[in-house]
């Protein structure tokens, strides 16, 4: 059993790069953790991605009129194929 200690805190970094840039390297993630030729592999942070957190990102959805159209783009499809979660907490959205 763990037990929380007080004295040390936890935090949980926020990635600062803009939605369309964490897209795309999740995208380029996908595509070669299903290639079959493990010699393409370049080793970095290998596998596909399973959560994206974006929340808190209301000033970023602007451009798409408050939806979720940016994150639907087809050149993004593989990065969102193998999502299990994908937070949106918090952004403004006025529609799906």
């Amino acid at each position: 059993e763990l037990k929380a200690d007080r004295s040390r805190r936890m935090f949980i970094k926020k990635d600062a790069r803009k939605i369309p840039y964490i897209l795309e390297d999740a995208t380029k993630r996908a595509k070669r953790a299903s290639c079959p030729n493990p010699a393409e592999d370049d080793g970095n942070d290998s596998g596909a991605v399973e959560e994206l957190k974006f929340a808190r990102r209301a000033p970023e959805f602007l451009h798409s009129n408050h939806t979720v159209s940016m994150l639907l783009q087809p050149r993004f499809k593989p990065a969102l194929d193998n999502l299990t979660k994908l937070s949106l907490y918090d952004c403004g959205l006025q529609s799906l």
